[in-house]
């Protein structure tokens, strides 16, 4: 189902009425909570830990400025405490696990597993708390976010919400389309891009030039039959189908299915296949998609035509800033919105919080107030940044800074809160935030929205069908392999290492939930 846009992304205007008053720099004003603390013997010390990559040099210097904000506001001060997010991932659950005190820590699905620490009640149910003290917040998120990321049908955690979902696509050089007179609007599906690719090879060899037509294929084949992840993880084989993208009709009848097993799959590695038989993969598909930083270079420098990406609005004009040409990009799919789009960030209280209030009144300020949103993500104005008009940042000061030499920019630091309270860096369009609400209106609602999967019971499962996918998966879905011959050998292997227990164990979770529904 579509989303229903009863609630609308924040709109200029009305943040601009929300910080309405406040002075220049830190001073005061009316907020939305409405709990400013003008007592300095009445300051709550949270400690938030917090990751993010890298750890900028002026954090410390950017911390202080906000606590001179938050102090007079709401009468907090904050203890961060951030760390790289590799180091994060292997720091925060031992921490959580020994006990030590915090009020606020980052978690997702890929660090801190927020299903995980939920259920075993690390953090703290703030189903009732989030409409008195982050109203504003829980008002302007749409029900469909707060519905994903309930545990138990209740609310553990507040996401940073952004883009709805996500879209698969080719990213590609529009330059080099013209010149070859390549029409990329009549590319719907990936066997329509077949046609494109040989040109770009045909042509490109004849300048001498032999331009690699695409990649990131690693990436390719849930944008080219959307469906369903079940588990939270796209690679297990536990999915089921969206009836807008109209797939897997040789599934019919089966709730939760292999996805493996499906013609999709079959014709998908097919295709590919034979792109790698033809040569416009560039060699050895499978370690090119892996070096992002050389795939990178090669789009910018004009040697790759192309490649797979999950895009978000106003990425392609930013890449089209930095890469010296033009950019376009082809949709494949309309947005989809699933479980697992709404946990991958959110910033949860901590059970044991002696000051929940207080906590979600400060996560409220992160997704309501401009100034602290564009303080925590951009940095001190004349310091880190130069302000373009009203509502834009420039991080290069006018051209005259390396944004990696100003000592602290998270241009792209959506791991703090919503973006739509924050002035936005140049190098995004400047009706970014209707391209956003273009995208939203557009996404696709995942059947099951909603559902958590508990893997505890099949983690022997599991554990065992993700190396069998890390070992044949990659090199059937770069068209590496032949996969007449491989997925044969392929299903066999998942069978035997438990993808029938798996899929069982799904379906008998996902009835209980649409029961309790």
């Amino acid at each position: 189902m579509k989303l229903k846009t009863t609630k609308k992304l924040l709109s200029l205007g009305l943040v601009s009425a929300m910080t309405a008053g406040l002075l220049a720099g830190c001073g005061g004003g009316e907020n939305a909570s409405e709990s400013d603390s003008g007592d300095s013997n009445d300051i709550t010390t949270l400690t938030w830990y917090m990751s993010i990559n890298p750890v900028a040099a002026d954090t410390d210097v950017v911390i202080e400025e906000l606590n001179k904000y938050t102090r007079e506001k709401i009468g907090v001060e904050i203890d961060y405490n951030v760390l790289a997010n590799p180091d994060y991932k292997e720091k925060m659950p031992n921490l959580i696990n020994a006990g030590e005190y915090f009020d606020i820590c980052f978690t997702s699905n890929w660090t801190t597993d927020y299903l995980q620490f939920a259920g075993r009640d690390a953090f703290m149910d703030i189903t009732d708390l989030l409409p008195e003290y982050a109203k504003e917040t829980y008002d302007f998120v749409p029900e469909e976010v707060w519905n994903a990321v309930k545990v138990g049908g209740k609310i553990y955690g507040v996401p940073s919400y952004k883009e709805m979902g996500w879209q698969g696509g080719i990213v590609y050089n529009s330059d080099i389309a013209e010149e070859y007179g390549i029409d990329m609007t009549n590319v719907k599906t990936i066997g329509d891009y077949t046609q494109v690719l040989q040109t770009v090879s045909e042509k490109s060899q004849a300048a001498g030039q032999d331009v690699i037509g695409v990649s990131g294929l690693i990436n390719a084949w849930s944008m080219a039959a959307p469906y369903e992840s079940l588990t939270g993880n796209t690679t297990l084989p536990a999915a089921a189908a969206v009836p807008e993208y109209d797939n897997f009709k040789d599934m019919s009848g089966e709730t939760v299915f292999n996805q493996y097993a499906s013609e999709e799959y079959m014709n998908y590695c097919k295709t590919v296949y034979e792109w790698n038989q033809a040569g416009y993969l560039g060699g050895d598909p499978v370690n090119y998609d892996s070096d992002t930083a050389n795939r990178d270079n090669d789009f910018n420098n004009g040697k790759l035509f192309s490649y797979f990406i999950k895009n978000a609005p106003g990425n392609v004009e930013m890449m089209a800033e930095t890469s010296g040409h033009g950019v376009g990009f082809v949709s494949l799919m309309d947005p989809l919105f699933e479980t697992s789009s709404a946990t991958g960030g959110l910033l949860a209280v901590s059970s044991a919080s002696e000051h929940p209030e207080k906590a979600l009144e400060f996560i409220n300020l992160l997704n309501t107030d401009e100034y602290v949103g564009t303080l925590i993500r951009h940095g001190i104005e004349g310091k880190h940044y130069t302000a373009v008009g009203e509502n834009q940042v420039d991080r290069t000061m006018g051209g005259t800074l390396n944004p990696a030499d100003n000592g602290y920019d998270y241009t792209y630091g959506w791991q703090f809160g919503t973006p739509f309270n924050q002035k936005w860096d140049i190098s995004y369009p400047e009706n970014i935030e209707e391209l956003f609400q273009e995208y939203n209106d557009s996404v696709v609602i995942s059947p099951n929205n909603g559902f958590a999967f508990d893997m505890v019971p099949v983690e022997t499962q599991v554990a065992a069908l993700t190396n069998v996918i890390a070992e044949y998966g990659p090199s059937l879905e770069t068209g590496s392999v032949n996969p007449e011959e491989y997925i044969p050998a392929f299903l066999d292997n998942l069978e035997a290492n438990g993808a029938q227990e798996l899929i069982d164990e799904v379906s008998a979770q996902l009835e209980e939930y649409n029961t309790s529904r």
